[in-house]
């Protein structure tokens, strides 16, 4: 995990999907934004979105410039090439880039979202922001992400209490990683407030339970879409394969017929 890097992705300006791929990138990777190769179904799994959804987010991010992808480079070289991870490298220029160019215009923020002035020495003029909707704050994200919304104020003291020792993309990964626990149970879900003043994050999974008859079908349509999401990338990769071999083998000769009727 690199808190560093996960903290310069949080600064840039992508879409908030996109980011959270980028952000569970960065958790697997080291301060230099290299070797991370999270399986595709990892990704799929910490951000809670669809191995689809996956692809298409890594392709945006490496036509934009965010990420270089190396085909079956990861993992170890004992295991066939076309089972291994994909390895991604952050282009940690392209993401500083970003960041310069929001406090460029002026788009200053901290770690809590909040924007911090430049001191001209003159007021600033009011602008006219009616055809911009505000743009979310961290800790609306961690708002929309956090499985239980109770006592917004205190949990707004508390995210600000938590940022100043804590990258907001290293909680918003954790807060991800609590509502997707299998094993968490609505009714025993901390208060926002109190998974953020308890430092929860860096929690555990949850210890494994007896699932009620609605959680169990739940668990098991997830797995078995899980399963058919990585089934068809499994047949896609064989099939690319196949392509693959026929491309390198060697074409019969011409005259094979003439010389088989000898």
């Amino acid at each position: 995990m690199s808190i560093r890097v996960m903290s310069e992705v949080w600064r840039t300006n992508l879409p908030t999907t996109e980011k959270m791929v980028l952000l569970v990138i960065a958790d697997h990777g080291n301060d230099e934004g290299v070797e991370a190769w999270p399986s595709q179904a990892t990704i799929a799994t910490k951000a809670s979105i669809s191995i689809r959804t996956v692809q298409r987010c890594v392709n945006n991010l490496v036509k934009a410039g965010y990420l270089k992808m190396e085909k079956h480079a990861g993992g170890s070289i004992n295991c066939r090439e076309d089972r291994r991870p994909h390895r991604y490298t952050i282009n940690l220029n392209r993401v500083r880039g970003d960041n310069m160019a929001g406090r460029k215009r002026g788009d200053t923020s901290d770690n809590n979202g909040a924007t911090m002035a430049t001191d001209t020495g003159r007021q600033p003029r009011p602008k006219n922001h009616t055809n911009n909707p505000p743009l979310d704050t961290p800790f609306d994200e961690f708002w929309k992400i956090y499985p239980r919304k109770v006592a917004k104020a205190e949990a707004q003291k508390a995210w600000a209490k938590a940022v100043k020792k804590t990258p907001a993309g290293v909680i918003l990964v954790g807060a991800k990683r609590y509502a997707d626990d299998p094993y968490r149970q609505p009714a025993y879900t901390a208060h926002p407030a109190t998974w953020l003043n308890q430092e929860r994050w860096g929690d555990d999974p949850l210890p494994p339970r007896p699932l009620t008859p609605e959680e169990k079908r739940e668990k098991d349509l997830i797995e078995a879409r899980a399963r058919t999401e990585r089934e068809k990338e499994e047949s896609r990769l064989w099939f690319e394969e196949q392509e693959r071999q026929k491309a390198r083998a060697v074409p019969p000769p011409k005259d094979l017929k003439k010389l088989l009727h000898k």
